[in-house]
């Protein structure tokens, strides 16, 4: 048994690999890059959701041990419109190799249509963000947070934790069929989440509260188009209207372990803002 992971170089199939490698289950990372994009040591291949060529060549990897590919997990596209190619994809790996289990980011209805096995994680907002996006840059160089999210709690969650809850639903023996929000341990402002860095990094770090369209004008800044920036910056004021204050122990039931909490994760990666 093997598992496939599309979005080979995101935040969360990357650490599901590492999962994989460390309980010894083959694995095949695909993504538009392929072995170009690929950490060292790790098998890939190429694999685009708009080119349906490429569909065939990672259902048909040979493994050493001659293991075929008995799950997916499926990171959406960035189009308009996801659902066509994923499930042109799905349908095809289902029909012509066998396929019977797909984990997913996201809502998809397909699964339930069609009566495979599948777990769909909805996670809130990744504590990674504070490392890979624009955040690194101003927490580093101004010590400041900018943001649309006021005084909105959010329960951030690590993308470790969301790749181990997919890593269970990938390889344990009875399938989920469900799907779970995959949220952190504790509910934060940004304001809570500076002063948590202030006193990671021994200097202050403050959130700086901008207006819609502020945040708006910020993003575009970074050469995003108007039209994803208005989308950004709207996520941003749903969380400050309260949208994301809910907690769970999802991770916990899944993993048997509680999720990372910000605190730890800051220390982990207190260089990245050094």
């Amino acid at each position: 048994m093997a598992v496939l992971l599309t979005g080979g170089t995101g935040k969360t199939s990357v650490r599901i690999a590492r999962f994989l490698q460390d309980a010894k289950i083959p694995f095949l990372l695909a993504s538009r890059r392929g072995e170009a994009a690929a950490p060292s040591g790790m098998p890939a291949t190429k694999f685009d959701w708009l080119d349906d060529s490429t569909f065939e060549k990672p259902l048909q990897h040979k493994f050493p041990g001659g293991e075929g590919i008995y799950a997916v997990y499926l990171v959406a596209p960035e189009v308009a419109d996801p659902a066509a190619p994923m499930n042109a994809f799905v349908d095809y790996a289902i029909k012509e190799h066998g396929v019977n289990r797909f984990v997913l980011i996201g809502v998809w209805q397909h699964f339930v249509d069609i009566g495979v096995e599948y777990c769909v994680l909805r996670p809130t907002w990744f504590m990674e963000n504070f490392l890979e996006e624009a955040h690194r840059f101003t927490i580093k160089g101004e010590g400041k947070i900018y943001t649309a999210c006021g005084d909105g709690k959010i329960p951030f969650v690590s993308a470790t934790d969301i790749a181990a809850v997919a890593f269970r639903a990938l390889t344990d023996e009875k399938p989920y069929n469900t799907d779970y929000r995959v949220l952190g341990p504790e509910l934060l402002t940004y304001d809570e989440i500076a002063a948590k860095l202030s006193s990671c990094l021994g200097r202050e770090v403050v959130h700086v509260k901008l207006t819609d369209e502020q945040r708006t004008q910020r993003f575009m800044s970074y050469g995003l188009p108007e039209h994803y920036a208005n989308f950004l910056t709207s996520l941003e004021v749903s969380a400050a209207s309260g949208v994301e204050d809910r907690m769970n122990d999802a991770v916990e039931r899944v993993t048997g372990r509680p999720s990372q909490k910000f605190d730890v994760f800051a220390q982990q990666h207190k260089t990245a803002w050094q």
